[in-house]
């Protein structure tokens, strides 16, 4: 966040010394995008924040509902209701955790904020549930071997048991799209071409070809060789989260050397070659 007002700032700076027409009214336009994503950033996180705020609140709740439990007791059975009540409360509240988790993972991918602190808070959560599936579990496990048993906790615990394996199975996909980024490299030509460079602005109309661009993990991008001599990003990227650098055949790689910041700003990268 703090990388990306600096970025306005020194944009703000250049475009006070600025008096060139079309290269001014360009830094605007930049400005005005970048105002934009922090904003809807700014409105993503605090509702990042308020759901998490909600799910700890409900497993806290959950906490003091096993608390009030004590199936292990001799007059377990003469307490049916009250197990069914707390068993009952205890199954919807975590069904209402799994849903806000997924919704927060769904916040997080679509998101510009790029927060490690926030994906492990939401591992965490994630942690939280299936820990708490499994003591629920050990629970209908001894109170089956008591022969009690409650319709609504049965009916709960095989909902989350075939739910939280199916989610497990998507982890890898999910955690995928989380950090999912998107880069296409062309001439000036191919890329108005394919309406990704529309006067003189990436990305700046709806018909873009979004086919031309390659998917990858940021975690598994760390450059990018364009095998040209002269190459550009048409992009914004905060300027000390990467390099543009020579090799021996004086032909430019770009080297990303902060991805949390470099795709903090944009999750597409374009980049201009001759």
């Amino acid at each position: 966040m703090k990388k990306s007002i600096i970025l306005i700032c020194s944009l703000a700076a250049v475009l006070v010394s600025c008096n060139e027409g079309p290269k001014r009214e360009q830094l605007v336009s930049e400005i005005d995008s970048l105002r934009n994503v922090i904003v809807e950033r700014d409105a993503s996180l605090d509702e990042m924040i308020a759901t998490i705020n909600v799910v700890e609140e409900g497993f806290r709740s959950i906490n003091e509902a096993q608390g009030r439990i004590n199936i292990n007791t001799a007059g377990a059975e003469k307490n049916a209701d009250r197990l069914n009540e707390n068993f009952t409360f205890i199954s919807n509240t975590l069904a209402k955790n799994k849903e806000d988790i997924e919704r927060l993972k769904k916040l997080l991918g679509k998101s510009q904020a790029n927060s490690k602190q926030l994906q492990l808070m939401i591992d965490n959560l994630q942690t939280q549930l299936v820990e708490k599936l499994r003591e629920i579990e050990t629970m209908h496990e001894i109170l089956a071997q008591k022969n009690i048993h409650i319709a609504d906790l049965d009916k709960t615990v095989a909902e989350l048991t075939e739910k939280n394996n199916a989610n497990e199975q998507k982890i890898g996909e999910q955690d995928s799209q989380l950090h999912a980024v998107w880069y296409a490299m062309g001439t000036k030509r191919e890329l108005k071409n394919e309406k990704i460079l529309v006067k003189g602005k990436a990305l700046n109309a709806a018909e873009a070809n979004m086919d031309y661009f390659t998917k990858v993990d940021m975690r598994n991008l760390s450059s990018v060789s364009t095998h040209s001599k002269s190459a550009k990003l048409l992009t914004a990227h905060p300027a000390d989260s990467y390099e543009l650098v020579r090799d021996e055949n004086k032909m430019y790689t770009l080297n990303i050397t902060d991805a949390a910041s470099f795709w903090s700003v944009s999750r597409y990268l374009v980049i201009q070659v001759r």
